[in-house]
C-alpha cells in the first residue's frame, strides 16, 4: 500500500508540472528554470550522499541520456498539441515498454490480472487517436515524436528500477542522475536566450520553483516506490496522472473533454483497479 500511495502522489505532482509547462509560452525557459531548481536541491544534498559503485554508472548515464531526450521532445510536442492529447499518448506507451523490458530482461513475475490491467492503459490511450481525442488534432507528423517520448519514459523507468535493484539508495541515485541530466537546458538558455532567461527568472521565479519542486519530488517518490515493489506495476499506476492532466487541461487551459478522452480516462481507471484488486 505504501508503494501505491507514493506512486499516486508522484502522479499528481507529475501532472502538475506538465500542466505548468504547457501553460507557459516559453517552454524552453520553464524547463531550464525547472532544471536549475533541481540542480540547486541536489547540489545541497551532495555532502550527504555516497558515490555509486562502478557497476551503477552505466545505468545512471543511460537514464540521464533518456531524460534529456525526453525533455527536448516534450518541448516540441507541447508546441502543437493539446495537453490532454499529447500527455496521455506519450504516457500510454511507457507501461508497454516497461512491461516488455521487465518480462524479457528482468525476469519479474506478474500475474495475468496485473498484465491485463497494464495493457488496458495503452488501449485507453489509443482511443485518443479517434477524432483527435475529441479536441484539437495532433499533426500526424508529431505522432512519431510522441511515440519516441513514450519510449524514452519507458526506458528510463526500466533503467531506474534495475539500477535500484543493484544499488538500494534511491536518494543517492536521484542526485547523481539529476546532476547529469539537469545542466544542459539551463546552460542552453543561459547562452542562447540569456536576456529572456534572466527576465523570466525575475518575473516568473515562483513558476520555476514550483515546477522544479514538482519534477524532483515526483521522481524521488517513484524511485522509492519501485524500490518497494514491482517496477512494471509502479510504471502503470503512475498513469493515473493521465486522468489528472486531462482534467487540468479542461479546467485551466480550456481544452475540450470529448468522448474519446472520457473513454481513455475510464480505461486507465479500470486498468489500475484490475491491477490492484
Amino acid at each position: 500500500m505504501l508503494a501505491t500511495a507514493l506512486v499516486l502522489v508522484a502522479a499528481l505532482l507529475h501532472a502538475a508540472w506538465n500542466t505548468l509547462i504547457k501553460f507557459s509560452a516559453e517552454r524552453l525557459l520553464v524547463v531550464a528554470c525547472m532544471d536549475s531548481v533541481a540542480l540547486l536541491f541536489v547540489a545541497l544534498a551532495l555532502p550527504f550522499i555516497s558515490l555509486p559503485p562502478p557497476e551503477i554508472w552505466p545505468w545512471i548515464l543511460a537514464s540521464a541520456a533518456f531524460e534529456l531526450l525526453y525533455r527536448y521532445l516534450l518541448i516540441q510536442a507541447y508546441r502543437v498539441g493539446d495537453l490532454g492529447l499529447v500527455y496521455p499518448l506519450m504516457r500510454g506507451l511507457s507501461p508497454l515498454v516497461v512491461l516488455a523490458l521487465t518480462l524479457i530482461f528482468a525476469g519479474e513475475v506478474l500475474t495475468t490480472q496485473q498484465i491485463f490491467g497494464i495493457l488496458l492503459i495503452p488501449l485507453g490511450m489509443a482511443c485518443l487517436l479517434w477524432q483527435g481525442g475529441g479536441g484539437k488534432h495532433l499533426p500526424w507528423a508529431m505522432l512519431p515524436v510522441v511515440a519516441l517520448i513514450g519510449l524514452c519514459i519507458g526506458c528510463y523507468t526500466y533503467i531506474d528500477g534495475q539500477a535500484l535493484r543493484r544499488w538500494s539508495h534511491p536518494l543517492d541515485y536521484l542526485v547523481w542522475v539529476t546532476l547529469l541530466s539537469a545542466w544542459p537546458f539551463p546552460l542552453l538558455a543561459g547562452v542562447a536566450k540569456r536576456p529572456a532567461f534572466k527576465l523570466f527568472w525575475r518575473e516568473q521565479w515562483k513558476l520555476g520553483l514550483a515546477v522544479g519542486f514538482c519534477v524532483l519530488f515526483s521522481y524521488a517518490l517513484v524511485l522509492w516506490a519501485m524500490k518497494l515493489g514491482s517496477i512494471a506495476e509502479a510504471a502503470a499506476l503512475r498513469e493515473i496522472s493521465v486522468i489528472l492532466v486531462v482534467l487540468f487541461g479542461m479546467r485551466y487551459l480550456k481544452e475540450p473533454f470529448g468522448r474519446p478522452r472520457l473513454l481513455a480516462c475510464g480505461l486507465v481507471l479500470v486498468g489500475m483497479l484490475v491491477m490492484k484488486f
